[in-house]
């Protein structure tokens, strides 16, 4: 966690998004239920130990809720170059595993101003996704599925979720990546939503990411292992703040594939 004398400005996230020239007419048709997460990506990172080869568990297999149904492709492109961090570029940079799910509104597994649960915890300090993962599972039926994934093999590598599949009644995206190395800082979406206000589906959806400190580790530097924050802190933006500039680190794409 950064020093409190360090002002963390909050700032609304800055999302760009792409109309296709044609829409689907997409409305609630039918029931779906079914993820599937097709490739895989270079980067294997050893130091964590929990990450695995590119998964998807469905906590609700054998449900039918009612409910229209997307699929998207997901693309995370790290953007960590010196325009982000102007102060330098730690030897060995990267992007912990990818780590998240599709879920609905009823369950939440991070907010900015909230404190980190063990999974956020281990996720922003390590890298780590199996205690992440118990707590997807846990919220049941609020949860369609887990997302895990490896990330890119360094620090502007893109990784990409082939298939994700959402339902009207589990339309909602969290995914999160440690910023590596650093004491407790990540970057992500929380509850992002690809219903558009009118209840159809959103063709195209690029999100920059800025960075988050976790609250659960000190430290000001690009560096594992530090004391505690002893209390905890909460979650809070880094946009522009200690090492960071205004720049995104990575971002998340959303392409819709097929809508039925």
């Amino acid at each position: 966690m950064t020093s409190s004398a360090i002002p963390k400005p909050n700032r609304a996230l800055r999302v760009r998004v792409c109309r296709a020239p044609t829409r689907a007419g997409v409305r609630c048709l039918a029931a779906v239920f079914a993820v599937l997460l097709v490739g895989t990506l270079g980067l294997g990172c050893a130091a964590y130990g929990d990450a695995s080869d590119d998964v998807s568990s469905d906590p609700q297999a054998g449900d039918s809720d009612a409910g229209a149904s997307a699929t998207y492709t997901v693309t995370y492109t790290g953007m960590w170059t010196a325009a982000a961090t102007p102060g330098g570029i730690p030897d060995g940079a990267h992007f912990s595993p990818l780590i998240g799910g599709v879920h609905n509104a009823d369950a939440a597994f991070l907010e900015a101003g909230g404190v980190a649960t063990p999974g956020i915890e281990s996720m922003a300090e390590r890298g780590r996704t199996a205690t992440l993962t118990k707590e997807i599972e846990a919220v049941g039926a609020n949860a369609l599925s887990v997302l895990r994934k490896e990330s890119g093999s360094g620090a502007t590598e893109p990784s990409t979720f082939e298939s994700v599949v959402l339902t009207a009644d589990h339309p909602r995206i969290t995914l999160l990546s440690m910023i590596a190395p650093s004491p407790d800082w990540f970057v992500g979406v929380f509850g992002l939503s690809l219903l558009d206000a009118e209840g159809g589906w959103v063709e195209a959806l690029t999100v920059d990411l800025h960075p988050y400190d976790a609250g659960t580790e000190e430290g000001e530097e690009f560096s594992f292992d530090n004391a505690a924050t002893v209390p905890q802190g909460t979650i809070t933006s880094l946009r522009g703040a200690s090492m960071f500039s205004d720049a995104p680190m990575a971002t998340l794409t959303f392409t819709l594939h097929s809508a039925e």
